[in-house]
């Protein structure tokens, strides 16, 4: 699962207010032909609280979603670079996918969220990306057994190794710190594109970082806007045509879907 997740807003993206991404690389898995769209509206105690996830059949958490006047979400599973394996953690807690969900479900900005972070019984290590209408800025959240905390744009760079860009927060598909170092592809188109970063630029920009087989999702909070690109697999499993380029059915390869938030909140 080497995601990447990023905000960009202000200065950093076309609108001035906050471009989200998140981009899952899982590879073919079982799953990969099956990606829905579940639009989740039904609760008459909050009725201005619907949220999108992008999903799979019968999958009840979440991995990938926004929010009506709440948060969107990016997450990336952290890995340690030294040793390319997991954060410590266990099963003991509420699963990584259920923290997500109530993310999208029951808080309605950045600090409502961290709040929730912080008291949940967590297990395994992940970054999640929390941008929010409220402030239209996004936070990076260090989220693991032991602790969580959140990083914005002025102290990623701290854990990510690579350089500050002002209004962008952003970790990139490898193990953290980044083996891609300083001059990495990442930090390289955002900063070609910084004060351009818009929904169509996300697409570029997760092309050339070669992130998100499976799904990229990028928010627009602002326009109120959502772009999806979903990967596919043949049956050998491989993100492309039997005897051709196999890269190329890859979400970050494929064309992008645009929805209108209000119409996804509405059910037209």
């Amino acid at each position: 699962m080497a995601c990447t997740a990023f905000g960009a807003w202000g200065k950093a993206s076309a609108t001035g207010g906050l471009i989200q991404t998140r981009a899952l690389d899982f590879g073919g898995g079982p799953f990969a032909n099956y990606t829905v769209l579940a639009v989740h509206r039904s609760d008459p105690a909050n009725p201005n609280h619907a949220f999108v996830s992008v999903s799979f059949p019968g999958f009840v958490g979440a991995i990938t979603g926004i929010a009506q006047n709440g948060v969107g979400i990016s997450e990336k599973v952290w890995m340690t670079y030294d040793k390319r394996s997991l954060q410590p953690g266990s099963y003991d807690g509420l699963a990584d996918v259920f923290v997500l969900r109530d993310l999208l479900e029951k808080t309605s900005n950045r600090a409502e969220a961290m709040d929730y972070i912080t008291k949940a019984k967590r297990t395994w290590a992940m970054w999640i990306g929390v941008g929010d209408f409220a402030s239209q800025q996004l936070d990076l959240i260090g989220y693991k057994q032991s602790s969580a905390i959140a990083y914005t744009d002025v102290t990623a760079p701290t854990m990510t190794g690579q350089p500050y860009l002002e209004s962008i927060a952003y970790v990139d598909k490898h193990p953290q710190p980044s083996g891609d170092g300083p001059t990495g592809s990442l930090p390289t188109v955002l900063a070609d594109f910084y004060g351009n970063i818009s929904l169509p630029v996300t697409k570029t920009i997760t092309q050339f970082h070669q992130t998100g087989d499976l799904h990229i999702a990028s928010y627009d909070f602002t326009n109120k806007e959502m772009y999806l690109s979903i990967g596919r697999v043949n049956r050998n499993g491989d993100y492309g045509p039997e005897g051709g380029n196999l890269d190329s059915w890859k979400a970050y390869n494929r064309p992008s879907l645009h929805f209108k938030l209000e119409d996804l909140w509405k059910g037209v």
